[in-house]
Protein backbone atom coordinates (compact mmCIF):
# COMPACT_ATOMS: atom_id res chain seq x y z
CA UNK A 1 0.00 0.00 0.00
CA UNK A 2 0.69 3.32 -0.59
CA UNK A 3 0.25 7.25 0.11
CA UNK A 4 -2.98 7.14 2.14
CA UNK A 5 -3.71 3.63 2.30
CA UNK A 6 -0.64 3.06 3.62
CA UNK A 7 -1.06 5.77 5.94
CA UNK A 8 -4.43 5.03 7.58
CA UNK A 9 -3.96 1.43 8.00
CA UNK A 10 -0.31 1.38 9.14
CA UNK A 11 0.72 -1.00 6.61
CA UNK A 12 2.84 -0.97 3.61
CA UNK A 13 1.34 -4.95 2.58
CA UNK A 14 -1.19 -6.89 3.61
CA UNK A 15 -2.07 -10.54 1.57
CA UNK A 16 -5.43 -10.93 0.75
CA UNK A 17 -7.17 -14.74 -0.21
CA UNK A 18 -9.88 -15.00 -2.35
CA UNK A 19 -12.05 -17.15 -4.43
CA UNK A 20 -10.79 -18.39 -7.87
CA UNK A 21 -11.71 -15.88 -11.00
CA UNK A 22 -12.65 -12.86 -9.01
CA UNK A 23 -12.89 -9.25 -9.24
CA UNK A 24 -11.10 -6.40 -7.59
CA UNK A 25 -14.42 -5.42 -5.95
CA UNK A 26 -13.92 -9.56 -4.00
CA UNK A 27 -10.44 -8.17 -3.38
CA UNK A 28 -11.50 -4.99 -1.36
CA UNK A 29 -14.23 -6.87 0.35
CA UNK A 30 -11.47 -9.18 1.23
CA UNK A 31 -9.01 -5.86 2.22
CA UNK A 32 -12.22 -4.37 3.91
CA UNK A 33 -12.54 -7.57 6.85
CA UNK A 34 -8.87 -7.38 7.07
CA UNK A 35 -8.26 -3.76 7.95
CA UNK A 36 -11.49 -2.05 8.63
CA UNK A 37 -9.33 0.99 8.99
CA UNK A 38 -9.55 1.28 5.94
CA UNK A 39 -13.21 2.25 5.39
CA UNK A 40 -14.61 5.70 4.97
CA UNK A 41 -11.00 6.54 4.05
CA UNK A 42 -9.94 4.10 1.04
CA UNK A 43 -13.02 2.32 0.58
CA UNK A 44 -16.14 4.08 0.51
CA UNK A 45 -18.48 3.63 3.56
CA UNK A 46 -20.80 0.86 3.46
CA UNK A 47 -19.86 0.12 0.26
CA UNK A 48 -17.48 -2.28 -2.23
CA UNK A 49 -15.82 0.13 -3.97
CA UNK A 50 -12.69 2.53 -3.85
CA UNK A 51 -13.33 6.12 -3.01
CA UNK A 52 -12.36 8.18 -6.29
CA UNK A 53 -8.57 9.11 -5.01
CA UNK A 54 -7.72 5.50 -4.96
CA UNK A 55 -7.11 3.42 -7.20
CA UNK A 56 -5.21 -0.60 -7.81
CA UNK A 57 -2.43 -0.85 -10.07
CA UNK A 58 -1.79 -4.49 -11.18
CA UNK A 59 1.83 -5.78 -11.32
CA UNK A 60 3.58 -3.11 -12.01
CA UNK A 61 1.62 -3.07 -15.53
CA UNK A 62 -1.28 -0.45 -15.52
CA UNK A 63 -3.72 1.65 -13.07
CA UNK A 64 -7.23 0.77 -12.67
CA UNK A 65 -10.33 2.01 -10.91
CA UNK A 66 -12.72 -0.69 -12.77
CA UNK A 67 -13.67 -2.81 -9.94
CA UNK A 68 -14.58 -5.56 -12.50
CA UNK A 69 -11.16 -6.37 -14.12
CA UNK A 70 -10.81 -10.23 -13.08
CA UNK A 71 -7.84 -11.14 -10.44
CA UNK A 72 -5.61 -14.04 -10.96
CA UNK A 73 -3.47 -16.02 -8.44
CA UNK A 74 0.01 -14.36 -8.05
CA UNK A 75 -0.84 -11.12 -8.79
CA UNK A 76 0.73 -7.99 -7.33
CA UNK A 77 -2.01 -5.69 -6.18
CA UNK A 78 -0.86 -1.90 -5.24
CA UNK A 79 -3.27 0.27 -3.56
CA UNK A 80 -2.05 3.60 -3.89
CA UNK A 81 -3.74 7.21 -4.05
CA UNK A 82 -3.63 9.19 -7.03
CA UNK A 83 -1.22 12.17 -6.98
CA UNK A 84 -2.68 16.06 -7.62
CA UNK A 85 -0.86 18.90 -8.27
CA UNK A 86 -0.62 21.74 -10.59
Amino acid sequence: MWGLPREVSGLAEVEVKVKENASLRDVITALKRQVPALEGSVICQGEDRLEDTCVFNIDGQFITEDENIRVKDGDCLRLLTLATGG
